[in-house]
């Protein structure tokens, strides 16, 4: 049986999976868009812009939240934006409204923000200063996971029609 310190590490690291998972949807994402809002390749741009300028703007808030509530309490802020953000693909997907998508796109990847900007040196933190590299990485590897997957699954729900 695991640990509590080792259940928490498990829960963390699949967060590297999950994020990688989200981004490498996002450009099987735009094609689909792109042909069922009949969007310009100008407005298709925008559904990566949407995603990378909430990096932009959430990264140094992301930080003060570390310092206000702790890397747990960023985390679980994180968790909760994210799921907003996929929730409101159910709504934008049944008013076909393009805003509305990348709104939602927006909410998801400021959630991907503050998880990413409290993981990283969460994990380090998790256990001795000597081995934070290898935890890291070990979490890391799961981002390689996550992108390869995300392909599989793209295919199979996002492309099948």
């Amino acid at each position: 049986m695991l640990s509590k310190k080792q259940l928490g590490f498990a829960a963390v690291v699949s967060l590297f999976f999950f994020w990688a998972l989200a981004h490498n949807l996002n450009p099987i994402l735009i094609p689909q868009l792109k042909k069922a809002l009949e969007l310009s390749d100008f407005q298709s741009a925008w559904v990566d812009s949407s995603f990378y300028v909430a990096y932009f703007l959430m990264a140094l808030p992301a930080g003060k939240l570390i310092e206000k509530v702790g890397y747990r309490g960023t985390i679980v802020s994180g968790l909760v934006l994210f799921a907003l953000g996929a929730w409101l693909f159910i709504p934008a997907a049944n008013f076909r409204s393009f805003p509305f998508f990348l709104g939602a796109l927006f909410v998801l990847a400021s959630g991907l923000t503050l998880l990413e900007t409290a993981a990283n040196p969460f994990v380090n933190a998790m256990g001795e200063p000597s081995t934070a590299g290898r935890r890291l990485n070990f979490a890391q590897a799961f981002n390689g996971l996550g992108a390869t997957l995300a392909a599989f699954l793209g295919a199979r729900f996002i492309l099948s029609g």
